[in-house]
């Protein structure tokens, strides 16, 4: 909040330090030569429209007329001509920028101006039909110090917002500005020198090579700006070919979309079959935290129908724009939006949504680019959840869905390392269903796999969070559990026999209650390895059904 409120401080500060400079300099204008002040305040109107913008500034020939009008009529007139042709060209088309921003932007042009004419006059330089080679020196004065002046105070001006655009670095910024300077800057004394001649009809003239000049430098920018974002392209085509998992794909999408647009806040939605809806994966910017909790219903809201009718949509201003204007969450919090459908074939996996507070912020450029980089990111997705499925499949037991045996071996293995490293316990349950061969003689097998993977269920249920539960083969599961020492391996036993026992097991269209027993052994007590563990709790698992089953023995009673 502080670093805001200096930064409101700061902006007006300029506002008013340029207008006290306007209205001390108004007394020195020549009222009589309205009509050129006029022409010349066009002439940077159509410079500044013509101008090529970039997040950092902005790149125009209106230096040109700064110069000349500095030249012909003095510092005064050439305030006034800078500060009214920025508001208006600003004023009226102000790309999604506030007021304020605008009449920032006129009043640290007449603070450059100003600096200028300071190092001008005090290195003896002369204005008006006086100027003359000998001016030179204090000239690159005026230049060097309205450039260095204009880009301190813009700097300071993007610094608390931190909007950066690693495709441009601020180094970028001022060289290209600083070009401009010197292609307009010969434009500008030329033009004085005409209007000594023939008046501001050579002004005029002259400054059509000045657009010229500016329209070779935006092609120029355009292209550099292309090549960049073609080159950032290929880095995350790149790394999108790399081995990764669905969360850090997504992680990388969102870092890897500031390489070509700067937002406030992009998230990923995907779609979850728990929730029967598209839920936010992952969250980047302000209101992340927020917003990994939200939800898009399928085909609901304006996002819903994105993916629905499988379209990217831009946004340039949620508050006026009648699709959107109404609708909750997102488009209340930002005024500008992309919304980039992740399409993978026939199918739409999710939405990759990108926000700012500022209207007008993102444009069709954006769109196309991003549009790539989506599809890109849609195509790894699908294969990195493709790999998943392989790998729950490979790791889960047909039958019940739970872990088998093979997944459970290697990661009982990494809990023994990370136990013995610790000195943690790690506890190992076991159990077995009671008279299972009964239930398959009697009621057929298909009526003991629907029993198996009930009890899957309440063995999984059970344990939670605490471990880990598998089948471990036929009617037997077994539970780890890391950290927990013999006392409390106990008390989850007890609870899982309780809870199958408590049951109702459909059987054959009939209530059945089901049985288990259970053996538990811990490490390092019971055994020193995971072979000799699975052992000790097996054989506590056998006294169990010795003893009359439906019970819970430790290896301590072997």
């Amino acid at each position: 909040m502080a670093g805001r409120t200096g930064h409101i401080l700061y902006t007006w500060l300029v506002i008013l330090a340029g207008c006290g400079v306007l209205i001390r300099s108004f007394s020195a204008l020549d009222l009589d030569l309205s009509r050129e002040f006029l022409i010349m305040i066009a002439l940077g109107i159509l410079a500044d429209w013509l101008g090529v913008s970039f997040p950092q500034g902005r790149l125009s020939g209106g230096f040109s007329v700064v110069l000349s009008s500095y030249l012909i009529y003095g510092p005064a007139a050439a305030v006034w001509i800078s500060a009214l042709s920025t508001l208006f060209a600003q004023g009226i088309v102000n790309r999604g920028n506030p007021l304020r921003t605008t009449l920032f932007n006129a009043g640290q042009y007449v603070l450059a101006l100003l600096a200028g004419n300071h190092f001008y006059v005090r290195l003896g330089g002369q204005k008006g039909a006086d100027f003359g080679l000998h001016d030179l020196l204090p000239l690159l004065a005026f230049v060097g110090a309205y450039c260095l002046v204009n880009h301190l105070l813009v700097y300071l001006y993007l610094l608390p917002g931190r909007r950066r655009y690693p495709l441009l670095a601020w180094a970028d910024a001022f060289r290209w500005d600083a070009l401009t300077y010197l292609f307009s800057a010969p434009f500008g004394v030329l033009m004085n020198i005409l209007y000594q001649e023939v008046g501001v009809t050579g002004s005029l003239l002259l400054f059509l090579p000045v657009l010229i000049v500016q329209f070779v430098l935006r092609l120029y920018v355009h292209v550099e700006l292309a090549n960049r974002e073609l080159l950032a392209l290929y880095q995350v085509a790149k790394k999108l070919n790399e081995r990764l998992a669905v969360e850090d794909i997504l992680e990388m999408v969102l870092r890897e979309a500031r390489r070509v647009v700067s937002y406030s806040t992009g998230v990923i939605y995907l779609w979850s079959e728990a929730q029967g809806a598209y839920a936010a994966a992952a969250a980047a910017g302000a209101h992340a935290e927020r917003l990994r909790q939200s939800i898009i219903p399928k085909g609901e809201g304006f996002f819903g129908r994105a993916m629905e009718n499988r379209s990217p949509e831009l946004v340039f201003d949620a508050r006026t724009d009648p699709r959107i204007r109404k609708e909750p969450g997102l488009p209340q919090m930002y005024r500008s939006l992309l919304v980039i459908p992740l399409l993978a074939e026939k199918e739409t996996l999710g939405v990759f949504i990108l926000g700012d507070k500022r209207p007008l912020a993102f444009d069709e450029h954006h769109l196309n680019t991003l549009c790539i980089i989506g599809g890109q990111a849609a195509m790894a997705v699908m294969n990195a959840l493709l790999v998943r499925r392989l790998e729950h499949s490979a790791n889960t037991d047909a039958l019940t869905g739970i872990y088998n045996q093979r997944y459970f071996s290697a990661q009982i293995d990494r809990e023994h390392r990370r136990a013995a490293a610790s000195g943690l316990p790690l506890g190992l349950v076991m159990l077995d269903v009671d008279s299972f061969k009964s239930i398959n003689d009697r009621f057929g097998h298909q009526a003991g796999d629907a029993v198996l993977c009930e009890l899957a269920r309440i063995v999984r249920d059970t344990v939670g969070e605490k471990g880990l539960a598998a089948r471990y083969g036929g009617e037997e599961f077994v539970v780890a559990l890391p950290g927990l020492g013999e006392e409390n391996c106990l008390a989850v036993a007890e609870e899982i026999r309780r809870n199958v026992r408590e049951h109702r097991f459909e059987v054959d269209g009939l209530p059945r209650q089901v049985r288990v027993s259970l053996g538990v052994a811990v490490f390092p007590q019971h055994a020193q390895d995971v072979a000799g563990l699975i052992k000790k709790a097996d054989q506590a698992l056998y006294r169990a059904k010795e003893t009359g089953k439906d019970r819970v023995v430790s290896a301590s009673a072997l």
